[in-house]
């Protein structure tokens, strides 16, 4: 071990754990194991467990409205109050949310519906903002693919959870309609863990990496500065480029809900909240194990990335149009493990395999751009406030009885098209053969002053983006 490492490691060593990266990614994933991963569970369930899908997709449309603006006012706001703060405001919205659900289950009401949907959509710009900026912020750059597949997992599970308790007490209705009220109660009680846990996570200028380095904080002199940094930010060529890449990355995830509703039994919609969760861990460690591959240079990581993701992305929406030419003709009701479940439930199953691959590698991208924390929570605000109004327009569509499934899949098929010129002129941009490697940080204090107390030891340098 040289001097350097020794230095290092002696002062990874006098910081406690409650400190470290590992711990601080750990509540990320416990906050978004209980609020969006219940949210998840409950959508995995189609129309979020309702008889239904119109009223829940116009609630959802609200939310996501909601969502959009509020996650790229939050990428500012958040830099002010802090990320553990921007955190737990965005917990407090989901359970409001489900129990919005509840009543419109139990009674059939949807004014609280929709009053929950406004306030999960305010509640989760703040969330999602704060989340991703941690969750690519905090790592060592080197490290970003395997903690985000580490997050995603997280948030995968609340879903395998919840689909696990919704399976158990709706596994033995073989037909259509809406789930048992009980399986809300649980799914509230869970979404409200949320925001105590939040409120573990430390404040970026006291967090360590393994490597010993800080990470890298610098705010704006006021809020009015953070939001014209935003707009800056979003009216650059970079943003521009990846604007339909952004708005297509999860469009696909109301047309799940409704093709879960429309064509599959109670318990077969439970079965898919279950098990379905298990694609996108598997694709989230696949892809960030990949693109944390040291020895492929970056450019060429990101090409391949991208170009298995389009494929896969493009032969599931084949899928889905040869099965939904079937379908129109004579609309099945499929019960699980009965005749043509598996080749329907197959959509399912791949666009969220695919789905959440193409979110991490978004996610990524944006982390090779800048280095700073509030930076960072800036480019994941734009990112996803444009996922969530591109979820906005695709809820809004599934909100009409008798939708039109051909009409979902080619607005989405052509999205998908649509992106992959602008994303590869962007990727096709990195020009360094490995992540920024970060050695040192001075971190500003409150007033502009440097903090001395948090200096590390002489020698290293700042990096700097190519």
């Amino acid at each position: 071990m040289t001097i350097t490492e020794e230095i290092n490691h002696d002062i990874v060593q006098k910081k406690p754990f409650y400190r470290s990266v590992p711990f601080q990614i750990a509540v990320a994933a416990g906050v978004s194991f209980t609020a969006p991963g219940m949210w998840d569970a409950l959508g995995g369930l189609g129309a979020g467990g309702a008889a239904e899908p119109y009223a829940v997709s116009a609630a959802n449309a609200i939310l996501y409205a909601l969502f959009a603006v509020f996650c790229v006012l939050a990428g500012a706001i958040n830099n002010r109050i802090g990320l553990k703060y921007g955190l737990a405001i965005g917990a407090i919205g989901y359970p409001l949310y489900g129990a919005g659900l509840y009543t419109n289950n139990k009674t059939a009401t949807t004014w609280f519906m929709i009053f929950g949907s406004v306030c999960c959509g305010i509640s989760a710009g703040f969330f999602w903002s704060a989340e991703a900026a941690i969750i690519i912020g905090y790592p060592s750059p080197k490290e970003r693919g395997f903690y985000l597949a580490c997050w995603q997992t997280a948030k995968a599970s609340g879903p395998i959870i919840g689909g696990a308790i919704t399976l158990g007490l709706n596994a033995n209705r073989q037909t259509a309609g809406s789930v048992g009220s009980a399986t809300y109660i649980v799914f509230i009680v869970l979404m409200c863990l949320g925001l105590p846990i939040a409120l573990l996570l430390s404040p970026a200028n006291k967090v360590w990496r393994k490597d010993g380095t800080r990470v890298v904080v610098r705010k704006e002199s006021s809020l009015w500065t953070e939001l014209q940094a935003v707009a800056k930010l979003a009216a650059s060529r970079r943003i521009v480029l990846l604007v339909p890449a952004f708005f297509i990355s999860y469009f696909y995830n109301p047309f799940v809900s409704t093709w879960l509703t429309s064509y599959f039994t109670v318990r077969s919609r439970a079965f898919s909240s279950f098990f379905t969760p298990f694609a996108g861990i598997a694709s989230s460690f696949i892809i960030g194990t990949f693109l944390d591959r040291q020895s492929i240079h970056i450019r060429s990581r990101a090409k391949i990335a991208f170009l298995g993701i389009v494929l896969l992305l493009v032969g599931t929406w084949i899928w889905a149009i040869v099965l939904e030419r079937r379908f129109q003709k004579n609309p099945p009701v499929y019960d699980w493990f009965k005749g043509g479940f598996g080749a329907a439930y197959g959509v399912t199953f791949f666009l969220t395999f695919t789905g959440q691959a193409f979110q991490q590698y978004l996610y990524w991208i944006v982390g090779q751009y800048t280095s700073d924390l509030s930076s960072l929570s800036h480019h994941t605000g734009i990112l996803r406030g444009l996922e969530a109004l591109g979820q906005t327009v695709a809820w809004a569509m599934q909100s009409q009885a008798n939708v039109n499934h051909f009409v979902s899949i080619g607005i989405n098929f052509g999205i998908l098209l649509l992106c992959i010129i602008p994303t590869w002129i962007v990727i096709s941009a990195l020009d360094r053969t490995h992540e920024i490697v970060v050695t040192d940080e001075v971190l500003e204090g409150e007033d502009g002053s440097k903090d001395k107390s948090d200096e590390l030891p002489s020698g290293a340098q700042t990096p700097t983006l190519a």
